[in-house]
Parts: C-alpha cells; sequence; structure tokens
C-alpha cells in the first residue's frame, strides 16, 4: 500500500512540475499574442490577404524583429568597458539573490554555446545492471565522485541530481549541445554518442 501511494504522489509531483509551466506559457501566449494584434491592427489593417492567422503572424514577426533589436543593442552595450562593469555589478549585487538566475544564466550560455566551460557529458551505471543513463558531470567532489546531473528527456532543466563514484561513470566524445539535442528528441539520433 505504501509503494502505491509513493508511486502515485511521485507520478502526480511529476507532472504538475512539467504540465503547469506548459499551461501558464500556453495561457501568457494566447493573451500576449491577442495584444499583438491589437497593438498591430494599424499595420495590418489594410491587408485583405490571409485572414486572422496571417495578422498574427505579422504582430509575431513585429514583436521578435522589435526584441532582437533592442537584445542586439543591449549586447553592444553590454560588450564595451563601462557596459560590462554595469553588468558584472548587477550580477554580483543583485541578480545573484533571484533564485534560479545563476542555473537559469548558465544554461542559457550552455545552450547558445558561449560559455565555454566544457561539462562532460558521461554515460552512468546507477544499479550495477550494464543499463546507462545519459548524465552531465556538474562537478567533481574532493574523494574522486562525482556530481551528475541526470535530466528527464524531453526536458533538460527537470532531471535528478546523484553522486557517482568515478568507476561508474565513462565520459563520452560528445558535447553538452549535441546531448541537449539528444534528450529534447527523446533519443533520436542517439548515434551521436558512438562517433
Amino acid at each position: 500500500m505504501k509503494k502505491s501511494i509513493t508511486f502515485i504522489k511521485d507520478r502526480t509531483v511529476t507532472g504538475f512540475i512539467i504540465l503547469i509551466p506548459i499551461i501558464v506559457i500556453a495561457i501568457v501566449l494566447t493573451d500576449t499574442i491577442k495584444k499583438l494584434i491589437a497593438i498591430t491592427a494599424p499595420l495590418t489593417k489594410n491587408i485583405t490577404v490571409g485572414g486572422a492567422i496571417f495578422k498574427a503572424i505579422i504582430a509575431i514577426l513585429v514583436v521578435v524583429i522589435i526584441l532582437v533589436i533592442f537584445f542586439f543593442i543591449g549586447g553592444l552595450i553590454f560588450k564595451t568597458y563601462l557596459g560590462n562593469s554595469f553588468k558584472n555589478w548587477l550580477e554580483k549585487k543583485v541578480l545573484v539573490k533571484i533564485p534560479f538566475y545563476e542555473t537559469i544564466s548558465s544554461a542559457i550560455q550552455q545552450f547558445t554555446d558561449t560559455d565555454k566551460t566544457n561539462y562532460p557529458v558521461v554515460e552512468v551505471d546507477l544499479n550495477s545492471n550494464n543499463n546507462r543513463i545519459l548524465g552531465i558531470i556538474t562537478e567533481t567532489l574532493s574523494d574522486g565522485r562525482s556530481i551528475v546531473y541526470i535530466p528527464f528527456a524531453p526536458l533538460m532543466n527537470i532531471g535528478q541530481i546523484h553522486i557517482v563514484a568515478k568507476e561508474n561513470i565513462k565520459i563520452l566524445e560528445i558535447s553538452f549541445t549535441e546531448v541537449t539535442e539528444i534528450i529534447t528528441k527523446i533519443g533520436f539520433e542517439s548515434n551521436k554518442i558512438l562517433k
């Protein structure tokens, strides 16, 4: 009975953790697209082709272009000496106090290949039964064991952390970006592991 309750609880919590953000994003995007259509109505009111979907696409494209320009200009400013100093001060004094900021920032840098720190991708034998799990070494402890993050496919940002002995780890010749693609594609194109 206790195993059944634990099984149900674990699956319910996992479903909650994964589905709630997806539902929230869908609700926010729906509302945002409606607002974008209203904002870009002066641009699209004379367009007779397409209909509502075409107007939504134009609204999204306009906003994407504006955001790209905004981020590009911000990037230019932060690459200057004064901008870089301000960015470093802002990160050390303000942003590090925001929950999950460092985790999200590190993940974004890894996904975009702007962070050149290499987190080794590994095969992990957790149960000594010759079945392997893909993971990423995030840190090595002073006793030689490693902290390995095991993501849950197809999401990279949800997973488990394990402390694994050195002999149960095989480092793979594959990049973080490549393993991210394999995990988000639920294992398709896994032949990259054997390259």
